[in-house]
């Protein structure tokens, strides 16, 4: 964005005084910035865990999708915005809508890309719906693109490790957990100018544990 002073709509805290500083300079703004701003300061309050500013965050949320509704460019972001903030506040089910919805954008509008496929996928496995394994694998291998953060590759791998864990399929699901296991104890990633950048720090302990469980295939 142009502007030099971007702090009103990056705050971390949501007195009155923030929320009417806000809205005086949105009213402002371009209409495809006004869709960013929105956006990005939801997620500005989603960062800080307090359970007040979730509730603002969705409002913010809430107010794109009913003002801005033709938008493209913020709608699949927004949507795994939403599936973030539904599973802080501990809603899961809703959180998994939301990923969802963000896919389903994603397939009608391929050029908008995120990272919901893993974090619905992830979240399914949280939530034992093997029910959808079948639908996660083919839904993973879709997207099985270049991923630049060793963190996207390792829940990646665990996830289809998994998926083939339960489909008795050891050594497929041996192959992707070594990768895994590989993307977890990476050093550096692929990323450009920022090899320290997504590197996995905190593991997941379900993806872990359910990959533990994979007998050897040989």
């Amino acid at each position: 964005m142009a502007w030099e002073n971007t702090d009103w709509f990056r705050k971390t805290t949501w007195t009155k005084d923030d929320e009417n500083e806000f809205f005086i300079k949105w009213k402002k703004a371009h209409k495809h910035n006004k869709t960013q701003c929105l956006r990005i300061q939801a997620n500005y309050l989603y960062e800080t865990n307090n359970k007040k500013l979730l509730s603002v965050a969705l409002t913010l949320l809430q107010k794109y999708f009913d003002e801005f509704p033709d938008d493209k460019s913020d709608k699949s972001s927004s949507f795994v915005l939403l599936g973030n903030i539904y599973k802080k506040m501990g809603k899961q089910e809703i959180a998994l809508e939301n990923y969802k919805n963000a896919i389903d954008f994603e397939d009608i509008y391929p050029n908008v890309q995120t990272d919901a496929y893993l974090k619905y996928s992830e979240l399914a496995i949280q939530l034992n719906k093997t029910e959808l394994y079948e639908s996660i694998e083919k839904l993973v291998l879709s997207r099985d693109r270049d991923l630049d953060f060793p963190i996207n590759k390792y829940i990646k791998n665990a996830i289809l490790a998994i998926v083939y864990k339960h489909k008795n399929n050891l050594e497929k699901a041996n192959y992707y957990k070594n990768l895994a296991e590989e993307a977890a104890n990476a050093e550096k990633s692929d990323f450009r100018g920022h090899k320290k950048l997504g590197l996995v720090s905190n593991r997941n302990k379900l993806l872990d544990k359910l990959m533990k469980k994979i007998p050897s295939s040989s």
